[in-house]
């Protein structure tokens, strides 16, 4: 699936040196971010796996005392050796990699040796074990037999590396260690699973399959002892405090405000798009609600139908862009394939998510995770399943995770000729943007038969606004994983079904902080960046144009590509 190895990408660098227009300051700024590239992946082989580089598929990361240490010290280096280009004239595509390369250092630095999530969290030692498998068998970038190699060389790693987990974790949350204990049973489920698929399929290696999955499982049945017998730590413990949010905000986002700040901007966007919801409300209900007629479900109608159906609107959706030229997709762009969610995400993904392929990959196509549907209970809510396809409701979902949202922006990031380009995944610009296509998509028509679709719109933005105070809260120490699952249900104004949805939400917030306001704030940013490009083109603007300039420069901070569409 991935193709682009380290030693390719030097050597991409080193070609690209010297090129016609940049200056030895440029072509040694390369040179450097080759380096600093290198490091990342060597030192992150699992997150290289996911992008498509495969010199390290064997391998996990050392989060010893020691070595991590040691990257600190790798990363403080590089810092500095980028700090002698600061003030130097250089193009603005040359400044921006810049700025991008001491971002990706200082967030790896603050992360790995501020927030220090691998001394706490036991998740990120059973998600990385069934990460690093799971971003080999999903990849396409060698035939099976081959990354077999890559499989077992991991499974050999593995008891290794959870021992250093078990070295390391102390003082966990009591949400995180619960999760875990949940999580780790999944992450054995996958093992024993990917292991008997492979004895099947590979009856010649029986013996080698065997002992790799056999050492790897009794690895994972050990961590699962530990987790049982850790005790708990205090339950506030997953914040990470102001001055680290703060560090992220800039860093990672490179944003100009504060935790505070934010937090202010949520809630705003809160009373104002309350407002707006009960305007649109009204006024629709002035002219009547359409009444829902449950439909006819026909004799034939089968559990497959809901996923072709599925597919059917991705492709619709798809066609409706062209047709309306919102922006241009290019004919390499791969397939976004329905898929149900893997057992052993479903802990964490309540709902929908996209799994991009890797923008260094060879094989490009996404897949787009959708919630398992049991014979049991398909059979059960026939009449439920065929009423969401009878009204097209899996389109909101499309506009988001696949058309125009995050598979075709992902696709077309991974296309950009720079290597520092294409290793950013800035979740600013990802979220914002599926965001902002959410409301693009309705003003421009796509539920012209359902023109109250505008209350989910304005509903979505609300839930976005939710979040950003959630997140500031959880990580600034003044809210608690349960004040957060109330605020969002009576600030939403959610009704009971919906309370596991968000427990695993806020859950996922607790361990990723900054993600969860970055779907607002980047939309704010990009409806912000599109005014001004308009005001200053004015008749000459064209919507399909800015669209196209905005998704060419990559999954980097949108205050960046201000820099370059503004320069």
């Amino acid at each position: 699936m991935r193709r682009c190895g380290v030693l390719l990408l030097i050597g991409l660098f080193v070609l690209t040196a010297g090129a016609s227009g940049q200056s030895k300051a440029e072509e040694n700024l390369y040179k450097l971010g080759a380096e600093i590239l290198k490091d990342l992946q060597q030192y992150h082989p699992v997150h290289a796996t996911e992008l498509g580089i495969h010199e390290y598929d064997g391998y996990y990361t050392d989060y010893s005392a020691k070595e991590v240490q040691k990257e600190k010290k790798r990363l403080r280096d590089f810092l500095a050796r980028l700090h002698k280009y600061n003030g130097t004239k250089m193009s603005v595509d040359a400044r921006i990699d810049h700025k991008l390369l001491v971002g990706n250092c200082e967030t790896a630095v603050l992360r790995l040796w501020g927030i220090r999530n691998q001394d706490k969290n036991p998740n990120v030692y059973i998600d990385e074990a069934v990460g690093g498998i799971y971003a080999i068998l999903l990849s396409d970038y060698a035939p099976m037999s081959r990354r077999l190699d890559d499989i077992i060389g991991r499974m050999k790693r593995l008891p290794a590396f959870l021992a250093q987990g078990q070295d390391n974790v102390k003082n966990t949350p009591p949400i995180w260690l619960d999760y875990a204990r949940q999580n780790i049973d999944n992450a054995i489920s996958f093992f024993e699973s990917t292991r008997d698929q492979f004895m099947r399929d590979f009856p010649e290696r029986a013996g080698e399959i065997s002992e790799a999955s056999d050492g790897a499982l009794a690895a994972l049945n050990s961590f699962k002892r530990f987790l049982e017998q850790t005790t708990p730590g205090a339950a506030g413990s997953f914040s990470i405090g102001s001055e680290h949010f703060n560090h992220l905000l800039e860093s990672e986002h490179m944003l100009n405000f504060d935790a505070d700040s934010l937090l202010r901007i949520g809630e705003a966007m809160i009373a104002k798009t309350k407002a707006e919801y009960a305007a649109a409300k009204e006024r629709f209900e002035s002219v009547g609600m359409p009444k829902s007629v449950p439909p006819y479900v026909p004799a034939t109608f089968a559990r497959q139908d809901v996923f072709d159906y599925y597919q059917w609107e991705i492709n619709a959706v798809k066609d409706f862009i062209a047709e309306k030229e919102l922006l241009t997709i290019p004919a390499n762009i791969g397939d976004c394939v329905p898929i149900e969610t893997p057992e052993f995400l479903r802990g964490v993904i309540g709902g929908i998510a996209y799994q991009p392929s890797g923008p260094f990959d060879a094989a490009t196509t996404g897949y787009f995770y959708v919630p398992p549907i049991s014979e049991e209970d398909f059979e059960k809510n026939q009449q439920s399943y065929f009423s969401k396809i009878a009204k097209r409701d899996f389109r909101g979902s499309v506009v988001h995770e696949a058309f125009p949202g995050h598979h075709l922006q992902f696709q077309i990031a991974a296309q950009h000729p720079s290597e520092i380009r294409r290793w950013q995944t800035n979740n600013s610009l990802v979220e914002g943007w599926a965001l902002y296509c959410e409301e693009l998509m309705y003003r421009e028509g796509l539920y012209a038969d359902e023109p109250e679709k505008e209350l989910n719109v304005l509903k979505g933005i609300l839930f976005r606004a939710v979040r950003i105070v959630v997140d500031v809260k959880l990580h600034t120490g003044q809210m608690t994983y349960d004040q957060g699952v109330e605020y969002m249900m009576d600030t939403i104004e959610l009704e009971e079904w919906a309370r596991p949805y968000i427990t695993k939400e806020v859950l996922r917030y607790t361990m990723d902080p900054t993600q969860p306001m970055s779907y607002l704030v980047g939309k704010l940013a990009i409806e912000k960046l599109k005014q001004d490009v308009m005001a200053r083109e004015g008749v000459a603007f064209s919507l399909k144009s800015f669209h196209d300039r905005l998704l060419a420069e990559g999954s980097l901070p949108p205050s960046l590509i201000r820099r370059k569409l503004l320069q």
